[in-house]
């Protein structure tokens, strides 16, 4: 019994000292295997931070069998079960990359997929079944020159995993570092830009290209290894082949051709989300022309669409994507697509104003438009309170032409095109398009006079339209007068009274007004009134301004008297003159 008891102790102990040492061993192992995870994990993490330097925007997204990869791309390779975490690896000048495992390995003329399958291979032969992952985490930057029918032509610096088109695209940005501080050339650019958007005002939703395109369909780009190849960025697109706009490499150059004055061209127009004109080019086919329309609009009629080839028209079958379900076919240089409306037309007969201020019943009304008039909505709203004021009423209507991002220098050169206005009038106009306020012309006081008074037009006008806004303020008892008064500040209002009793009222004219320049200011359009006629009388809610004398800046004052001083001088010659020949012909 005892030897039974000291044999399970011995045993239990030996389990013991067995757990402690696997412990250990455990515990060691895992310190070792952190601190190594670590240190791989800084280095990736010091990676990743060069990575972010300098990011570019991204282009587009890469086709892993296209891109070839180079010197000083950052490739994220995992291979799985034995690295826990992503190795970032710099691909060498040799382009070639050392992996910790499988050492130096040569990527030369491979693209993205072929790095994976060859890194696949290789671990395949150390395990097999083993899982890789490649990425590219950060593409190597290349020199690249861009010439030709550009905003900004010269040598760029960019992601290899940008396309020709998108250097393209790079190089017609404005920007500081491209363009400089060359105000003439900036100049330049606003009025191409100014000048673009006025033909997509022109063209725009009429389902006609606003221009034809050569340049996209003819780039040339000369490689750095010394090969050539015409770019066709429209049919890349048409096709979703990256051969036809290709990523960029070291020592690219680029040339964007100028337009031609006539080429032949092919069309696709209608009801298609771009309409386009483009230059033909050999190869090109009727499915290619409908996806360079980008898709059709919801109001495309799928049964008038046809082809229109040498004046004959051929029925295309397409769904609502713009594929063509039948045989493809070649174009020929002036072929078009025309794409049909359905002719539906939302129009909306009826829409909303809104009544507010000094009425019965201040609410949102139904109008129907081009029929409903002011009368009408004034007597829905349960006509006009004892304290509405109707010379001081307006109607506000929606104008939505100011949502138009117009540059201002645009604006006022367009009203100027044909105008005979002097410099100093160009600047007062200029005041008053900035002022102009979206209201109807109404006089309320005449509408609603008495139907005996005026005439029938002027009570229907004026008609309303959706969204406009009646606005009835109440009496507002009161008349401003400021500027050279003595007393200067609001004066009730009396009726039938002039200005010159206002201004009385208000302390009369300062020691500096000037009073011939007087004029009464109309409360409800800001009209200036001269208040010295016959017969003119100053409205609730007017304000009146009594100037002092023009302000004559030193400079045109001494101008003046050097003018006088040389009509002077010029009238004393001409005397002299006239006497000296009095006095030889005595």
């Amino acid at each position: 019994m005892k030897y039974t008891l000291v044999r399970y102790i011995l045993i239990l102990l030996i389990c013991v000292l067995q757990i402690i040492q696997l412990h250990s061993q455990s515990k060691t192992t895992s310190v070792i295997d952190n601190i190594s995870q670590m240190k791989q994990a800084s280095d990736n993490t010091n990676l990743m931070d060069m990575s972010r330097a300098d990011e570019f925007p991204v282009g587009n997204l890469i086709d892993e069998n296209v891109y070839l990869v180079g010197p000083n791309d950052v490739l994220s390779i995992q291979i799985l079960p034995s690295d826990m975490v992503p190795k970032m690896l710099i691909v060498t000048s040799q382009c070639s990359i050392v992996h910790p495992r499988f050492g130096e390995i040569s990527l030369r003329g491979l693209t993205l997929k072929q790095v994976h399958d060859s890194l696949v291979s290789i671990a395949d032969s150390k395990h097999i079944g083993s899982q890789v992952a490649v990425t590219l985490t950060k593409p190597r930057k290349v020199f690249v020159i861009i010439r030709g029918n550009v905003i900004s032509p010269g040598t760029y610096t960019l992601p290899a995993s940008y396309t020709v088109s998108t250097a393209i695209r790079f190089a017609n940005q404005m920007q500081a570092t491209v363009v400089g501080n060359n105000a003439e050339e900036q100049s330049a650019i606003t009025r191409l830009q100014e000048s673009r958007k006025e033909r997509e005002k022109i063209f725009s939703e009429t389902g006609m290209s606003e221009t034809s395109e050569f340049s996209s369909r003819n780039i040339r780009l000369m490689r750095g290894n010394g090969t050539a190849q015409i770019v066709d960025i429209e049919r890349a697109n048409a096709t979703k082949n990256t051969a036809y706009d290709p990523n960029i490499s070291e020592g690219d150059e680029i040339f964007v051709p100028f337009e031609e004055n006539d080429y032949p061209v092919v069309s696709i127009t209608g009801q298609v989300l771009r309409p386009a004109t483009v230059a033909y080019r050999r190869g090109d086919s009727a499915s290619h022309l409908l996806k360079m329309g980008y898709g059709l609009t919801e109001n495309a009629d799928l049964n008038n669409v046809y082809l229109h080839t040498n004046n004959e028209p051929k029925k295309l079958i397409v769904d609502s994507l713009g594929n063509l379900l039948m045989s493809d076919f070649p174009l020929s240089p002036g072929d078009a697509i025309i794409v049909g409306s359905t002719n539906e037309k939302y129009v909306t007969h009826y829409g909303t104003v809104s009544v507010r201020g000094e009425v019965a019943n201040p609410n949102i009304y139904v109008i129907e438009k081009g029929v409903t008039t002011l009368v009408d909505i004034i007597e829905k709203a349960g006509g006009f309170t004892d304290a509405a004021y109707l010379p001081l009423a307006t109607i506000g209507r929606r104008d939505n032409s100011q949502n138009e991002r117009v540059p201002v220098r645009r604006k006022y050169n367009e009203y100027f095109v044909h105008s005979n206005m002097t410099q100093q009038d160009t600047m007062r106009f200029n005041m008053i398009i900035d002022m102009k306020s979206p209201r109807v012309s109404c006089d309320f006081t005449a509408v609603f006079a008495d139907a005996d008074t005026v005439s029938k037009e002027t009570r229907i006008a004026p008609l309303l339209q959706d969204g406009d806004v009646i606005d009835i303020p109440n009496k507002p008892n009161k008349v401003n007068v400021f500027g050279q008064v003595n007393s200067p500040g609001y004066v009730d209002f009396t009726d039938g009274q002039t200005m010159e009793w206002y201004i009385q009222k208000a302390g009369g004219y300062a020691t500096n007004a000037q009073k011939d320049r007087a004029r009464i200011i109309r409360g409800s359009n800001r009209v200036w009134v001269d208040g010295f006629k016959d017969n003119v009388y100053v409205y609730d809610g007017d304000e009146i301004f009594v100037s002092s004398p023009r302000d004559v800046p030193p400079e045109m004052e001494l101008q003046k008297w050097a003018a006088y001083a040389g009509i002077a001088g010029v009238v004393l010659s001409l005397l002299a003159l006239l006497w000296n020949i009095y006095r030889d012909s005595n």
